[in-house]
């Protein structure tokens, strides 16, 4: 059964119970409250036939019980009239209706009147008040006044009749309006459906969606709207990664072809011609991990752990730190390194100056020594490199040649390698990289050329109390 039949069916349901329970309850009190009434005419009249001046049951001469019914007794015309003797005879009546008589053991305590529905010996319903009266020493008779139920029957007929019709007019449009409401409810549904149908046939990501409302469907809407957009993205950046990653691996593997040819060919190259090859094949080879490892990072899913970092908080001070020591010890240069501790002009200088944030610490350890790599590889004055620490900014000094300003911001494309630097060695992803993990820990990257020469580049990432 389809959503839309489902929510027709409960609307249609919900609807028909609720007048099936209105007809029912009104009914009810309808009926309560007409026998109520009856009840309540029924002791006026009691009271007034039994407080005549001139008694209606009395004794007569010889003990004889005495019974006046008058044609007309006082506004009570509409009501019967039959009075029994404690065994059960009648002993009189106001009419041709024959009321069943009343067993005396009914009465019990101070309770000397009881009031609820007969059926006479001709077969009519009537609404009866029984009366105990005293009419001498342990003589009594039993009094019952009734009223005919007909009318009131034909009145609950009549007003069970309307209730059936007005429910079932109600059910039919309930139905009908349970039917157009579902419609509507899950027609913008029905649309995402065929989109995604189309989705998952087609492999396109570039439909249209429906977006309208701002109700909980509208809100969805959209919300697929973003995924897709965001899935066409990453799509898009895969299958240019992929082309990329095609063209820059075909360098490495070119000279490792060409290398591994020269070896084959001329076994008896010489001594320092084969060391050369096989440093050649060294290289390429330690260029081609490192392009391999670049593409993998790029390639990880940024919400995703690689490498095994996991989430933490931990001191950014201690990762530059160890960072600059490794690439000093592994290039042999001079680095400086500065953690600025002072806050502003005038303040004193706070050595305890926060440097924590969260985040995983091997992306961002990778990206700062990208940074240190990037100096050393374009300074190639062995000049010394500074290292700034500003709270959450590591910014990276050479005194390189600078970055041409028509380059400043493809710097941070994938495989950008500028003229001046395509003789060096290096894949064009170390900058990539850089901005790559200051966006997944939601922080930027930056590049300027100094006044004094050379270049700056470095990110910032938000340190982790920095709402305290």
């Amino acid at each position: 059964m389809s959503l839309r039949s489902k929510l027709a069916g409960l609307i249609f349901a919900v609807i028909v119970i609720s007048v099936v329970l209105v007809g029912a309850v009104s009914f009810q009190s309808v009926e309560t409250r007409l026998i109520t009434e009856i009840d309540r005419s029924l002791v006026q009249a009691t009271d007034r036939f039994l407080d005549r001046p001139n008694a209606s049951v009395r004794f007569g001469p010889r003990g004889r019980v005495i019974v006046s019914i008058p044609e007309r007794p006082l506004g009570i015309e509409q009501y019967v009239v039959q009075v029994s003797n404690e065994e059960g005879q009648i002993i009189a009546a106001s009419a041709d209706v024959e009321l069943p008589t009343f067993d005396l053991a009914r009465w019990s305590g101070t309770d000397r009147a009881v009031i609820e529905t007969v059926q006479s010996i001709q077969g009519q319903l009537y609404r009866v008040r029984a009366v105990v009266v005293e009419i001498g020493p342990s003589v009594v008779a039993i009094v019952q006044l009734g009223r005919d139920l007909a009318e009131t029957n034909n009145v609950l007929d009549a007003l069970q009749r309307r209730i059936l019709v007005v429910g079932a007019i109600v059910a039919i449009l309930a139905a009908i309006a349970g039917w157009l409401i579902a419609t509507g409810m899950t027609s913008r549904l029905r649309r995402f459906s065929t989109v995604a149908e189309e989705i998952a046939s087609t492999t396109r990501l570039d439909l249209e969606v429906p977006v309208q409302g701002s109700d909980e469907v509208g809100r969805l809407g959209r919300s697929f709207r973003d995924m897709l957009r965001a899935l066409a993205r990453s799509k898009d950046q895969q299958q240019q990664l992929i082309q990329d990653a095609g063209h820059e691996l075909r360098t490495p593997l070119t000279s490792l072809r060409m290398n591994l040819d020269v070896l084959r060919r001329h076994e008896g190259l010489a001594e320092d011609m084969r060391l050369q090859v096989l440093d050649d094949l060294n290289r390429d080879v330690q260029d081609l991990t490192l392009l391999v490892e670049e593409v993998l990072t790029l390639a990880a899913d940024p919400g995703g752990n690689q490498s095994g970092s996991v989430t933490e908080s931990f001191d950014l001070h201690a990762v530059v730190g160890d960072v600059v020591d490794r690439i000093k010890r592994r290039s042999g240069r001079t680095i400086n390194y500065v953690r600025i501790t002072s806050v502003g002009a005038g303040e004193a200088i706070d050595s305890n100056r926060p440097t924590e944030v969260c985040g995983q610490r091997l992306q961002i350890e990778r990206a700062i020594t990208n940074l240190l790599d990037n100096a050393v590889k374009f300074d190639a004055f062995d000049s010394a490199i500074d290292v700034t620490l500003d709270g959450g900014t590591v910014t990276v000094r050479d005194r390189g040649p600078g970055i041409p300003p028509g380059e400043m911001k493809l710097i941070f494309e994938r495989f950008h390698r500028s003229i001046a630097s395509r003789s060096l060695p290096g894949s064009g992803l170390g900058l990539a990289i850089v901005a790559d993990v200051a966006r997944r820990h939601s922080g930027s990257y930056f590049a300027r050329n100094h006044p004094e020469g050379g270049a700056e580049v470095g990110m910032t990432l938000p340190l982790a109390n920095a709402g305290d």
